[in-house]
């Protein structure tokens, strides 16, 4: 049996299947933010013994990332190399907002009295122009335990090229303060550019205590309800063993929504999709990711809180539109949605937890897009008067009616989310006219034929359960680790040989790393992407590298990143140098073999009869609950079709088809 538990900003989602692939259970409870394992172990707690006993816990949490937005951690040290005190403080030149005369650049975890300085020095060939001092580095750790440091990161110059020096540095500080946590950016990240590498390796230091601490309390909540083990989900989208992510925390970073990326490459390689692009609108934000090839797109770096984080991740563009995003008024007298949220407490209004401000989810209620008799998760009424109610001083100051203000902020959300997917689409290449928009969450349902009008795209795929895909996603992603050293190196200067060398080493440590974390390496897949960039650029765009035992690997290597040059942003130049800047090793394992959830047809469900608002005007609407609803079954907007875990909203000229997988699909008339 197994168990995967998702915890979102407003709801944490819960699917068992049984080791055939048959979904069992399903259960969603409102998320606890102050402590996201009350919520787990609410769901859990919700199965009957039989389901738990001998199960394995696959597990996605925020806990990571809530501990970096709220700056809770340790009192943490940094060790550098002599002149480089000042690295997090100076950050770099560019800036998000270049015409804001106010901007303050974000605060470095790690304050300039508490980064010391250590005499070596190695190049960036990896050669040692100085070596190390030991004694400055065990004055500088002996100052940094004066004053309470109880974390150390250390982040040496080039240290990518030659670890040597920062491993003895862990042996020393081991030697003097035995247990003390260190994080080495050698391990962490071992790739260039000295600021993005020591942000990633601060992180890794400062969310280590809040991962360890919860994971190790939730391991032990769930051994006491007989559950025999506990997976965690990467933000890479592999789901890996407790001791595996707690060696290495920052891979939690921004994890969430990465399983609800691995549903929808189980969806869309079973439904025979081809290229989609995901959609998923839970309580706070909604994430967008573009799957070609059956595969999703990773990104070597991301940012959070304005800090650069240079890990591999799901390549996913966020935008503050989401169930629980407040609807105002901007000082200019306009509507506006997001990025403030509602949350999980109190949450919309008309969720009768004491919310006081118009929502998404407000909206969608006046608008009767969830039906003329909505419930919550399938159990809890929801106050539709509520919702009409904080609509109310909005629609007067706008001089207009609830209903016309609702269908604007609607709109809005659907504006939102439509500039996210061209992002994540337009930008990387790819016209979102020629693919389909697989929605799920919460809330993605209900506005995805909205969002695929604003795109010109004609075809939306709603999977079963739907607003539990990210629970399902963790019970279908595989293990998955990511391994990166960089090189950098003129392309006509590196031979297969060069290069066969460089993967044989990087392998050869992956495998032993794995092997000390209970790892077999010997059942993985590997599987290789090399940076590449035109000398002078500032920016890699990451190409995949046949098998190294194959021939010319370097010529195809060169051919490759040209012809992607030129897809991405239109031009390539065949003559220009090309550089060969950072090889990257996936190591993986297949994800499980399971059948996909499907929606149990049960014959008489509920026909009822509303009206919707389209365009602030009222439309007859039918409503059916999903599982009415027999495969080949066809329904014509307006409609709306609700089960327990979110409802589809079928807008005017649109068609919805159950077909035999029980998907919906809904395509433009």
């Amino acid at each position: 049996m197994r168990i995967g538990v998702e915890c979102g900003g407003t709801f944490t989602d819960l699917v068992v299947l049984d080791d055939g692939g048959t979904l069992r259970a399903t259960s969603k409870v409102f998320s606890t933010p102050q402590d996201p394992s009350r919520a787990v172990i609410q769901a859990i707690d919700g199965l009957p013994a039989g389901l738990r006993e001998g199960s394995t816990l696959l597990h996605g949490s925020t806990v990571a990332t809530n501990a970096l937005l709220e700056r809770r951690g340790p009192r943490l040290g940094l060790l550098v190399t002599r002149g480089f005190r000042d690295l997090l403080t100076l950050q770099r030149q560019d800036r998000d907002r270049m015409y804001d005369l106010r901007y303050v650049k974000p605060a470095p975890l790690v304050p300039r009295e508490l980064v010391q300085e250590v005499d070596e020095r190695v190049t960036a060939s990896g050669a040692i122009s100085r070596a190390l001092d030991e004694e400055s580095v065990l004055r500088s750790v002996k100052e940094l335990l004066a004053q309470d440091v109880t974390a150390v990161a250390v982040c040496l110059l080039h240290s990518y090229g030659n670890p040597a020096h920062e491993r003895r540095v862990a042996e020393l500080i081991a030697s003097l303060v035995p247990g003390l946590p260190v994080s080495l950016s050698c391990e962490v990240a071992r790739e260039f550019r000295e600021y993005e590498r020591t942000s990633t390796t601060v992180i890794d230091a400062f969310v280590r205590p809040a991962v360890a601490g919860y994971l190790s309390r939730l391991a032990d909540e769930a051994a006491r309800r007989g559950i025999a083990g506990l997976q965690v989900m990467q933000s890479n989208g592999g789901a890996v063993p407790v001791p595996v992510v707690t060696a290495r925390p920052v891979t939690m970073l921004l994890s969430g929504p990465a399983a609800g990326v691995s549903a929808a490459v189980a969806v869309a390689e079973s439904a025979g999709l081809g290229d989609v692009v995901t959609m998923d609108m839970g309580g706070t934000s909604t994430d967008v990711a573009l799957i070609v090839g059956g595969s999703p797109q990773l990104t070597p770096e991301v940012t959070v809180d304005g800090l650069p984080v240079r890990v591999p991740m799901v390549d996913i563009t966020t935008v503050g539109a989401g169930g629980g995003s407040i609807v105002g008024v901007d000082s200019g007298g306009l509507l506006t949605v997001g990025p403030r949220s509602a949350g999980a407490s109190p949450g919309p209004a008309c969720y009768g937890r004491g919310g006081q401000l118009p929502t998404v989810t407000d909206a969608n209620a006046v608008l009767g897009l969830l039906g003329p008799h909505p419930r919550l998760a399938g159990r809890f009424p929801l106050d539709l008067a509520a919702a009409e109610a904080v609509f109310a001083p909005l629609a007067t100051r706008l001089g207009s009616t609830v209903g016309e203000v609702a269908w604007s902020a609607y709109q809005l959300a659907n504006v939102a989310m439509a500039g996210a997917i061209r992002v994540a689409s337009v930008e990387r290449g790819q016209d979102p006219r020629g693919l389909t928009l697989l929605a799920y969450g919460g809330a993605g349902p209900v506005h995805a034929a909205g969002v695929a009008d604003e795109l010109g795209m004609r075809r939306v795929v709603i999977a079963p359960h739907s607003g539990l895909a990210s629970a399902y996603g963790l019970l279908a992603s595989g293990f998955r680790r990511e391994f990166a050293r960089t090189v950098l190196v003129a392309a006509d200067t590196l031979d297969d040989t060069g290069l066969r060398e460089v993967t044989s080493s990087v392998t050869g440590e992956a495998h032993r790393e794995l092997a000390g974390q209970g790892v077999d390496a010997s059942t993985t897949l590997d599987t290789w992407t090399v940076d590449m960039r035109y000398a002078g650029q500032g920016f890699e765009l990451s190409v995949p590298l046949p098998a190294p035992a194959e021939a010319n690997l370097v010529e195809r290597l060169v051919a490759a990143f040209h012809a992607l040059h030129a897809q991405r942003f239109g031009h390539a130049d065949p003559t220009a140098l090309v550089q060969v800047v950072t090889l990257r090793l996936s190591v993986s394992r297949p994800r499980p073999t399971m059948a996909l959830p499907t929606v149990e047809h049960r014959p008489g469900g509920l026909h009822q009869e509303g009206i919707v608002l389209e365009n602030g005007q009222p439309h007859p609407a039918v409503t059916m609950p999903r599982t009415a609803l027999p495969a080949g079954t066809e329904l014509a907007g307006p409609a709306v079709i609700t089960d327990e875990s979110s409802t589809t909203y079928v807008p005017s000229g649109w068609t919805a088809t159950v077909d035999a997988a029980t998907n919906l699909v809904l395509t433009r008339s």
